[in-house]
């Protein structure tokens, strides 16, 4: 019997065991997972609208409104240090509205409706002078950089964007497809915005993102 007893103790620990292996494979897997696919954002889930008509399809977050700088705010990417990058498209663009433009923002505090209606750095394509911009907002509109594009932007095509900020650092680079040249800004802002959230913004454009990708820089 006592030997029994044995038999049954090492079954159990054996089953236990493997059902923890099991349990850590599953977890391992799941935060692997989150690894590669938990900092792009394809939904507009936690997201949050500030003005426009944002819409979600098949991977491509879209505004196909004109306003005066419409914005959606990743309310889940405070920090200090980051990075937010996305593929935009110009959808529709006006050509009675002067320099019509679509972009990303980060180190974004309370954002509001309105033109420049936040606290943060935007970067932004402008196709109608064929530019990429930096500035920051703080219920104004302070530009820092501007620079040509090294490949021109137009409407229905998609270009890369990517803007980081860390310490008092902002950069900016434009990337358009087929490996052609790339368009880059570096600024240091001596009194700069500490942190904030991330997020799209528009004006006088009808755009879209894809991969949108927001990542500790």
């Amino acid at each position: 019997m006592r030997n029994l007893f044995k038999i049954v103790r090492r079954v159990t620990a054996a089953g236990s065991l493997a059902a923890a292996l099991v349990a850590g494979f599953f977890v391992a897997s799941r935060l692997s997972s989150e690894r590669l696919h938990g900092n792009r954002y394809e939904s507009m889930q936690g997201w949050q609208p500030i003005s426009g008509r944002w819409a979600e399809h098949a991977g491509i977050i879209s505004n196909s409104n004109y306003g005066r700088g419409d914005m959606l705010i990743a309310q889940h990417s405070q920090g200090a240090n980051n990075r937010i990058s996305a593929d935009i498209r110009f959808d529709l663009l006006f050509p009675e509205m002067d320099r019509g433009d679509a972009g990303l923002v980060i180190r974004t505090t309370d954002p509001q409706q309105g033109v420049d209606s936040y606290q943060g750095y935007y970067a932004g394509l402008r196709p109608d002078d064929q530019t990429v911009v930096l500035g920051r907002a703080s219920y104004d509109w302070r530009q820092l950089e501007v620079a040509k594009l090294a490949t021109p932007v137009s409407a229905g095509t998609w270009y890369h964007l990517e803007l980081s900020a860390r310490d008092c650092v902002l950069t900016v680079t434009a990337t358009p497809d087929g490996n052609r040249p790339a368009t880059r800004i570096e600024h240091r802002d001596n009194q700069c915005l500490k942190e904030g959230v991330a997020g799209l913004r528009s004006f006088y454009a009808q755009a879209s993102w894809q991969h949108v990708t927001i990542t500790p820089d």
